[in-house]
């Protein structure tokens, strides 16, 4: 068998280490076709010719990596990228380390072909992958049974049906889900406050670890913030169907693109009490017919704003220009503050400032995980100098920061920096936050105060429920409750997290448990 033994020892190494799957009986058939030696020298070549694609593939399909049919789908989206972020992303995929490994590997591999019998150990390898497994798995049904019964039932997992069925557990969150609606309401007249929703792409909370900002100064100016708020998807598209429809709880991701609830939809329905909404991008939204989605799917036909006067800071990934996010928002800002005697309005804004494959003029380095963390503090600043200029006008405005999902900067064992596939907590754990601009303090002598910190395990319909709480009973007002009390029992939601063809959920034990398409549910180490 050669050298093939070598490949079936790597592959077992990186599934006991976490990298890839491993089918057995398939990765088992593969090696006994392999192993009986063949004297007839056409029949060989042939058998080599024909177990190269099998292996391959064999290995493809092992992997992570998305498959064949999602590769498939996105051949549009790909082709939209430039020359410029296609070299950036190659230079990703190779790692020195793993290359020197590899090679080391071969030769040592080599150096004892003739001393060790490779072949016994081949299949010892894989034959142990379904005894671990098992074995594995009944320790993990014990652990989990007894973890499952001393849970409190805070929220924080998907929780109440049996822990060794990931799916019965998945269908119960749906079906719970299925049933929870809010609506927005006033005390009556028109509403209190102007609402613009903030909301950013490629943000998590561990990016902004990753590059030294998890304490921006700008998030302690928030008057909540919610540090374990799950955006639900790792792409742009679902994760702003899921904020414009988040007055519902949360749905599968292919019913985002079916028929909704229209008491779902948020804009909509903050019209009804009085709103004139409005929709606002730092760039084109021509991509994945991004603008086209928003008006069609989110609720906000006929609101998008023009942009177009405001200066280019940077350019998107495919070439397209992004505008810079302080001088749109302060443009939209000051033309509203204009229209005397207009209703409140509400603003859904969105900023791709932070994506990857954005280039930056001036900027030495071409790459944008290089250019993440100084595109991050102007992003931060323009916020925090909007915020400033929303307070100098002393006009009642809720601003709500809500980001569609992260950037996966630091990547983990089985995804690239920058890809976004596997929708797991490193990606959809973001900074949200509400800020009350306008509000007068009750002891004007008194410091201001840090954020109410929230970490509760949160989604939209708790961000909106608390919205729709501060509509119908004013923050403004000189009764009104602290944020505190209005805080103590926040609607919750489990981590459930999903893209079209991969999801990742927290099971009662409070371990993260992932399924791509039809497969298996394992669990997802990062």
């Amino acid at each position: 068998m050669s050298y093939w033994n070598l490949y079936f020892l790597v592959k077992v190494g990186l599934y006991f280490t976490g990298y890839i799957g491993f089918s057995w009986w398939l990765n088992l058939l593969l090696w006994l076709a392999l192993l009986p030696p063949i004297g007839h020298r056409l029949l060989r070549r042939t058998r080599a010719v024909l177990a190269w694609p099998a292996a391959i593939a064999l290995l493809y399909y092992d992997s992570y990596l998305p498959t064949l049919g999602r590769v498939l789908s996105q051949l549009k989206a790909l082709a939209g990228f430039s020359a410029d972020y296609w070299m950036e992303l190659a230079g990703r995929l190779v790692n020195p380390t793993a290359v020197a490994m590899a090679v080391a590997g071969v030769f040592l591999y080599a150096a004892l072909a003739r001393r060790v019998r490779f072949a016994t150990l081949a299949l010892v390898g894989i034959l142990s992958v379904p005894v671990v497994a098992a074995l594995q798995e009944r320790e993990a049904q014990i652990t989990d049974a007894g973890n499952a019964q001393a849970n409190t039932g805070d929220g924080s997992s998907v929780a109440g049906a049996d822990a060794a069925d990931p799916d019965a557990l998945l269908q119960k969150f749906y079906a719970s889900e299925s049933q929870k609606r809010m609506q927005f309401s006033t005390a009556g007249g028109p509403p209190p406050f102007d609402i613009i929703l903030l909301h950013v792409c490629s943000l998590s909370w561990d990016d902004m670890e990753f590059v030294g900002q998890r304490n921006h100064p700008l998030l302690q100016r928030f008057d909540v913030l919610f540090t374990n708020f799950n955006s639900a998807a790792s792409y742009s598209g679902p994760a702003s169907l899921r904020v414009l429809h988040g007055s519902c709880g949360q749905t599968p991701h292919n019913k985002l693109y079916e028929g909704i609830d229209p008491q779902c939809y948020v804009f909509p329905n903050l019209e009804k009490v009085g709103y004139q909404t409005a929709a606002l991008l730092n760039h084109d939204g021509v991509y994945e017919e991004y603008a086209h989605a928003l008006e069609q799917r989110g609720g906000l036909a006929g609101k998008l704003q023009p942009n177009q006067s405001a200066p280019v800071h940077m350019q998107n990934f495919d070439g397209s220009p992004i505008y810079n996010d302080h001088a749109l928002l302060s443009q939209w800002w000051k033309k509203r503050s204009s229209e005397r005697g207009a209703a409140p309005v509400a603003l859904y804004y969105n900023s791709i400032s932070l994506h990857d494959g954005n280039r930056v003029p001036g900027m030495t380095s071409r790459s944008s995980l290089d250019t993440y963390k100084p595109r991050l503090v102007q992003l931060m600043a323009d916020f925090d100098k909007f915020i400033t200029e929303l307070e100098t006008a002393g006009k009642p405005v809720v601003v709500v920061l809500v980001p569609e999902h992260g950037a996966s900067l630091r990547g983990d064992k089985i995804q690239i920096s920058g890809m976004r596939e596997i929708p797991g907590p490193r990606i959809t754990l973001v900074p949200a936050g509400v800020k009350l601009v306008g509000m007068k303090k009750k002891d004007p002598a008194a410091e201001s105060s840090a954020p109410v910190v929230v970490n509760q395990p949160m989604s939209y319909l708790g961000l909106f429920t608390l919205l729709g709480d501060l509509l119908s009973d004013s923050p403004y007002a000189d009764s009104a409750r602290p944020l505190t009390d209005r805080l103590q029992a926040p609607e919750t939601t489990p981590f459930v997290s999903e893209n079209a063809d991969v999801i990742v959920m927290r099971n009662a034990a409070g371990k993260y448990l992932m399924k791509s398409g039809n497969g298996e549910w394992i669990p997802y180490s990062y």
